[in-house]
C-alpha cells in the first residue's frame, strides 16, 4: 500500500509515517518543511520505504505528479497551520490557504486518480470552547449531537474542511471522511513554524529536559491523547472496509491535566520541579484557554470499528520515556 501524507513532516504526519513504515509499506511525505534528522534516522531503520516531496499542498501540478508517480492508493490530509491570534490577525490567508484550499485541492485531485480513500484530519476545536459562565455543554462531545461553535480561524477552517470533504465526496464519488482529533501530544511534536502553541505536556517535557521549573496557571483537564495511538487509530480507520459515518472523533476519551504529566516527568528527571501558580507568579506553560473543553466521545470509533485508544497515562509515559531516551537531542533551544 502506497500512502501520501499531506503535511507529513508535521507532528501527526511524522507519527503516521512512522506507523506506516513499521508495517513495511511505502509512504510519501508531502510537505515543504524538513523532516527532522532524528525522524530520518528512525525511518531509515524501519522495514518500509519513504520519500520526501518538498512541495506545497496548493500546488496542483506537483500534487498531481506525485499522486501518479508514487502510485498513491490512499491519502491522509494533515497539512495545517495551527494558528494563534497574532497570525490570524496578520496573515489570515496563510491559515485558510493551507487548511482549507489545500484540502480542496488534494480532494479534487484524489477524486481523479485511483485513490481508495482520503482521510481529512480535522480537529476537536471545531466544537469550540465553552464560555466561563456557560453550563449547557454536554459532558462529552459527540459528532451527531453537539452543536459546533468554532471561533478561531483555525477552528473555523477545520470545520469547513469537513463540509468541503463531504461535498466533494458527494459530487465525485471519492471515498473520503474526516476525523476530529482531541488534544494530542507525544513523540515528534516540535515548533515547525506552523504551530503557534505547542501542547502543554510537550512544553512541560521540554522544560524538564532543560532543567527549568514549571509553573501552571491552574489544574486544567483535557482528553490528552498520545500521538502514536492516534496514528494507529487513523490506520485502523483507513483500512476499515465499510465505515458507517464520514466523521469520527479520535480520542482516548479520558481526562487528566498537565500537572499529572509533570508528576510522571519528575520520576524521570529527579531535579525537575513544578507547582501551581500563586498570586504573584507568572505561569510558564500556555494552557490555551481559561476554560476546559469537555472530552470528545469515542463511541463511534468503538462501536463501528471495535477500536479503543489507550488512555492510561502510565502507559503513555512509558513509551514517551523510551522515545525520549532514543532522541535526547530532538528539542534544541
Amino acid at each position: 500500500m502506497n500512502t501520501l501524507i499531506a503535511g507529513g513532516a508535521g507532528f501527526i504526519g511524522l507519527n503516521l509515517a512512522e506507523a506506516i513504515l513499521r508495517r513495511g509499506e511505502h509512504v510519501a511525505i508531502y510537505d515543504p518543511g524538513a523532516v527532522p534528522g532524528a525522524a530520518q534516522r528512525t525511518f531509515d531503520e524501519l522495514p518500509g520505504s519513504w520519500c520526501h516531496i518538498q512541495e506545497s499542498v496548493i500546488d496542483s501540478e506537483a500534487l498531481a505528479s506525485t499522486l501518479t508517480e508514487q502510485r498513491i492508493e490512499q491519502v491522509f490530509y494533515g497539512a495545517a497551520v495551527t494558528s494563534g491570534p497574532e497570525r490570524e490577525r496578520d496573515t489570515p490567508e496563510s491559515v485558510l490557504s493551507v487548511n482549507l484550499v489545500g484540502l480542496a485541492t488534494v480532494a479534487r485531485l484524489a477524486a481523479k486518480t485511483d485513490i481508495r480513500r482520503l482521510i481529512n484530519l480535522s480537529s476537536g476545536s471545531a466544537y469550540g470552547l465553552p464560555d466561563e459562565d456557560e453550563s449547557d455543554w454536554p459532558p462529552t462531545l459527540r459528532e451527531e449531537h453537539t452543536r459546533e461553535r468554532p471561533v478561531s480561524l483555525y477552528a473555523l477552517s477545520k470545520f469547513a474542511t469537513e463540509i468541503a470533504t463531504r461535498r466533494i465526496a458527494a459530487l465525485t464519488g471519492l471515498d473520503a471522511l474526516s476525523v476530529r482529533l482531541s488534544s494530542i501530544f507525544g513523540p515528534w511534536e516540535r515548533d515547525t513554524g506552523f504551530r503557534d502553541t505547542l501542547s502543554a505536556p510537550l512544553q512541560a517535557s521540554v522544560a524538564a529536559q532543560c532543567g527549568e521549573p514549571v509553573i501552571l496557571e491552574r489544574h486544567e483537564s483535557r482528553d490528552w491523547t498520545y500521538s502514536r495511538d492516534v496514528a494507529d487509530a487513523l490506520l485502523a480507520l483507513m483500512s476499515h472496509q465499510n465505515p458507517k459515518y464520514d466523521l469520527y472523533n479520535i480520542t482516548a476519551g479520558r481526562t487528566w491535566g498537565t500537572i499529572d504529566w509533570c508528576k510522571q516527568l519528575a520520576r524521570y528527571f529527579p531535579n525537575f520541579s513544578y507547582r501551581l501558580a500563586e498570586a504573584d507568579d507568572t505561569p510558564t506553560i500556555d494552557l490555551y484557554s481559561t476554560t476546559d473543553r469537555p472530552p470528545l466521545d469515542p463511541g463511534r470509533l468503538r462501536d463501528d470499528l471495535g477500536y479503543t485508544l489507550p488512555y492510561h497515562i502510565d502507559t503513555m509515559f512509558a513509551d514517551f520515556r523510551q522515545w525520549l531516551s532514543a532522541n535526547p537531542d530532538f528539542w534544541v533551544r
